[in-house]
């Protein structure tokens, strides 16, 4: 019937917005693989991947796709004339915010990670008011503890918070991300299952390789892998 086609077509359109997201970002490095010589992240662990997505902002053109994406995903899940406050999460998400919201002609406002220890002691730069719509905007989603503070710092204001839009997802939280019994929907543009699938059709990593990466993204909790033949 014409809502399953409607579904379709809209599936259709968002998985080659996620493939043309994942080839952009690979070609700009902003994610990359090294079984050799792994990265060694924050936490001390060493990972076979990598997310940088920060780089895109020295891509125009690259950078411009990207948004344009972003535009079309935030319209389709979470209408953006809801929508009253794009706020970026200090300091990734500041630069992604301030281009969507350049383009929508949305109020701009952004989120630090601690107040201020000096003036008025402020964790949000900007305006953002009571009962206003906020769409949280940040580079990308790991297991979301980071975001934590920056969406408390919202809800203080008496704000409500629409929806996280992520430029990368990791896939540990897929759709929502919950916090105290609340869930706040995840927009994102690919995940690394896409990144893989790229990986893959473009023979630069073996079976052995991607197995164990699959094994490691398993390992800290991703949850939407598939297995390739």
């Amino acid at each position: 019937d014409q809502a399953y086609l409607s579904y379709k077509l809209k599936m259709i359109k968002e998985n080659k917005i996620s493939s043309d997201s994942a080839k952009i970002l690979i070609e700009t490095k902003c994610v990359d693989i090294s079984l050799k010589k792994k990265f060694k992240l924050t936490s001390g662990k060493k990972s076979p991947i990598y997310c940088d997505c920060r780089r895109i902002i020295s891509f125009p053109k690259e950078r411009e796709k990207l948004i344009n994406f972003a535009i079309k995903k935030i319209q389709s899940e979470c209408p953006l004339e809801k929508i009253n406050n794009i706020a970026g999460g200090e300091s990734a998400g500041i630069p992604f915010a301030s281009f969507i919201s350049q383009k929508t002609n949305h109020p701009l406002s952004y989120i630090r990670k601690e107040k201020k220890k000096f003036g008025k002691n402020s964790q949000i730069e900007g305006i953002i008011k009571p009962k206003e719509n906020v769409l949280l905007v940040e580079d990308l989603m790991t297991d979301g503890g980071s975001k934590i503070n920056f969406i408390k710092a919202i809800l203080k204001t008496g704000a409500n918070i629409s929806a996280i839009f992520v430029i990368f997802n990791y896939g540990i939280n897929l759709d929502y991300f919950l916090i105290n019994k609340k869930k706040i929907k995840i927009i994102y543009l690919a995940t690394w299952r896409e990144v893989i699938e790229e990986y893959v059709k473009k023979k630069s990593i073996t079976k052995k390789d991607r197995k164990l990466i699959e094994e490691f993204l398993y390992s800290i909790g991703v949850k939407n892998l598939k297995s390739y033949p």
